[in-house]
C-alpha cells in the first residue's frame, strides 16, 4: 500500500493528479514489486537518470531523493524493505511522471513571464488517463517521446542535442576570454579552441595561418556571422561559449519549441529575429528568403503571430510620440532645419499640416501637440513598400533608406520594425495570385508614379515572427545565432530560480 499523498514531505508536487491515480488505484504500489523495481519503475527511473536527453534536469524529477530511497530501501542485515520508503518513492516517481510530461510537452516556463509553471490544463488529456494507459501498454516511454512537439525543427535540435553529447563527451572547452597582444600565442589558442569544438580542419592546403583562417571562416558561417577569417567583436563573443553554453542554447530553443505547435498553415512568412532573416515557406519548401533589419536591444522587436493583407506603396512615416520626445526634439532645439533636411512636415492634433515656424525649445516630452511625418519618397524612413498587418505593437515590415545596413554584420538597428532587404520581390510574390487585378506591370508602373497606393492582397498570408538561437538544417548541421536580446540568458536565470 501507498501512504496518502498529503503525508508525504513537500518534495511531491501537490497536484490533484497524484491523489486521484491513488484513489482510483486503491494506493497500490505502482513502480516496484517486492522492494525493487518493476518494468514500469525502471524504465522511468532510466527516463529520470538521462532526463538531458530531451534537454530537461533530472533534478527536477526527484533524481537524487529517489535514488537515495531506492539505495537504503532494504535493510543489510535483515534483508527486510523499508515500506515507508518504497512508498515515498512510489508517490515521488508517480509526481515524476506527470512533471515531466508536462514538461516534455508544454515546457517548464511561462512562454510571456519566464516563470516556472505548472499547467497540465495544456494538454489535450488527463494526466491520470495517460499513466493508466501507459502502465496498461507498457509504453512509458513512448507515452513521454508521444507528447513532445511534433514539428521538425524540435526533432532535429533534440538530435543535435543528443550528437553534441556524445560527441563531446570527453572534451571541454573554456571561453576564449582574453586577447593577447601577442598574436601567434592567441592564434594557438584560438587554434586549440577550434580543434576542441571540432571547427579545425587539417585537410585545409596552406600553411598553419590560412588553414586557421579557413576554419575560422567555417565557425563564422556556423554562428552566422560574416565569413572574413577575422576575429571581430561578435566572433570573438561567439568564441566565448563553453561547451555547457553550446549545449545550454541548444536546451533553450527546444524549451522555446514546447511553447507554441508551430505554423499549422501550408504558406506563410517567418522572420528570426535572432538570425535577421524572413523566410516564405509553402508545403515546407523554402521559396524566397531575405535579410533583414530588426530591432535594438532597447527596442526589441516584438514575437508575434498575424496576417499580412495589404501592404502600401509610397507610405508615410508618422513618427511614434517615444522616437519624437527622446530623438528628434532635441535635434530640433539646437537646428530647426532637421525638419526640412529630414523631409518632415508638422501637423497639428486635427492631422492638418502647420506651414508656420515652431518655437521648438517651448516643447518637452510632456507637452507636445504635434504629429511629425515624413513624406513620401525614395528617402522615407520606411522606403517605398510597407507591408502591414495587424498587432497591438504598431510594427511593420518594410523597405528602408538605409539599404546599405543590411551587409552589416549586427543588423539589431531598428525601432522594432523590421526592414527588408528584398521588398520588391517580396511584393512581387504576395500578388503573383491576382495577376488578372494587379499584374507586376501594375506594380512597376505605381513605383514609378511615386504616388502612394494601398495594394490588397488576394490571398492574405500568415506572418510569424519568432526568436530561435539555434537551428538545425536539412543536413544536420547545426546553426548558433548571437542571443542579441538575451533572452536565453534570461531563461536560464529562471530555471536556475526555480530550484
Amino acid at each position: 500500500m501507498v501512504a496518502k499523498p498529503e503525508r508525504v514531505n513537500e518534495e511531491v508536487n501537490k497536484t490533484k493528479f497524484v491523489t486521484e491515480y491513488y484513489s482510483q488505484n486503491k494506493f497500490t504500489v505502482t513502480w516496484t514489486d517486492k522492494g525493487k523495481l518493476n518494468k514500469f519503475g525502471d524504465t522511468l527511473f532510466n527516463i529520470i537518470e538521462n532526463a538531458d536527453t530531451y534537454g530537461l534536469l533530472r533534478e527536477d524529477y526527484h533524481y537524487s531523493k529517489l535514488d537515495s530511497l531506492l539505495g537504503s530501501a532494504k535493510d543489510p542485515k535483515t534483508k527486510k524493505f523499508d515500506a515507508v520508503k518504497l512508498s515515498e518513492a512510489d508517490l515521488l516517481f508517480t509526481d515524476a511522471f506527470f512533471k515531466i510530461i508536462v514538461h516534455a510537452s508544454k515546457g517548464r516556463l511561462n512562454s510571456d513571464s519566464l516563470t516556472a509553471e505548472w499547467h497540465p490544463e495544456k494538454l489535450d488529456t488527463n494526466l491520470v488517463s495517460l499513466l493508466d494507459h501507459a502502465i496498461k501498454q507498457n509504453k512509458i516511454r513512448e507515452t513521454i517521446d508521444s507528447l513532445e512537439p511534433k514539428n521538425d525543427q524540435y526533432q532535429k535540435l533534440k538530435l543535435a542535442l543528443r550528437n553534441y553529447k556524445i560527441l563531446f563527451k570527453n572534451s571541454h572547452w573554456d571561453s576564449l576570454k582574453s586577447r593577447e597582444s601577442d598574436s601567434l600565442t592567441f592564434n594557438q589558442r584560438l587554434k586549440e579552441r577550434l580543434i576542441a569544438s571540432m571547427d579545425y580542419s587539417d585537410a585545409y592546403s596552406g600553411n598553419d595561418s590560412i588553414r586557421l583562417m579557413k576554419s575560422l571562416k567555417d565557425f563564422q558561417c556556423k554562428h552566422n556571422l560574416v565569413d572574413d577569417g577575422k576575429v571581430g567583436k561578435l566572433t570573438f563573443k561567439a568564441l566565448q561559449q563553453t561547451k555547457e553554453d553550446v549545449i545550454q542554447q541548444i536546451e533553450m530553443n527546444m524549451e522555446r519549441w514546447r511553447w507554441t505547435d508551430g505554423p499549422k498553415e501550408k504558406r506563410y512568412v517567418w522572420v528570426n529575429i535572432p538570425k535577421y532573416e524572413m523566410h516564405v515557406m509553402e508545403d515546407d519548401s523554402l521559396v524566397m528568403r531575405s535579410r533583414v533589419i530588426v530591432g535594438a536591444a532597447k527596442t526589441n522587436t516584438p514575437l508575434l503571430k498575424s496576417t499580412i493583407r495589404y501592404f502600401t506603396i509610397y507610405p508615410y512615416w508618422t513618427v511614434p510620440f517615444s522616437i519624437i520626445t527622446k530623438e528628434i526634439l532635441p535635434q530640433l532645439k539646437r537646428d530647426t532645419s532637421y525638419l526640412r533636411r529630414k523631409n518632415f512636415e508638422v501637423l497639428d492634433r486635427n492631422g492638418y499640416v502647420i506651414d508656420t515656424m515652431v518655437n521648438w525649445k517651448r516643447y518637452s516630452k510632456n507637452y507636445f501637440p504635434f504629429k511629425l511625418r515624413q513624406r513620401i519618397g525614395d528617402d522615407n524612413s520606411l522606403g517605398i513598400l510597407k507591408f502591414n498587418f495587424n498587432n497591438k505593437y504598431g510594427v511593420y515590415m518594410h523597405d528602408t533608406d538605409s539599404r546599405r545596413l543590411f551587409a552589416r554584420e549586427n543588423r539589431s538597428l531598428s525601432h522594432g520594425c523590421v526592414r527588408l532587404e528584398k521588398f520588391y520581390d517580396f511584393a512581387k510574390y504576395l500578388i503573383r495570385e491576382d495577376s488578372l487585378n494587379y499584374p507586376v506591370d501594375s506594380l512597376n508602373a505605381d513605383l514609378s508614379r511615386e504616388q502612394q497606393k494601398q495594394v490588397n492582397l488576394k490571398k492574405p498570408i500568415p506572418i510569424y515572427i519568432n526568436y530561435y538561437t539555434v537551428e538545425v538544417d536539412d543536413y544536420l548541421e547545426v546553426h548558433f545565432f548571437i542571443d542579441i536580446y538575451g533572452r536565453d540568458e534570461k531563461m536560464l536565470k529562471a530555471l536556475k530560480a526555480k530550484k
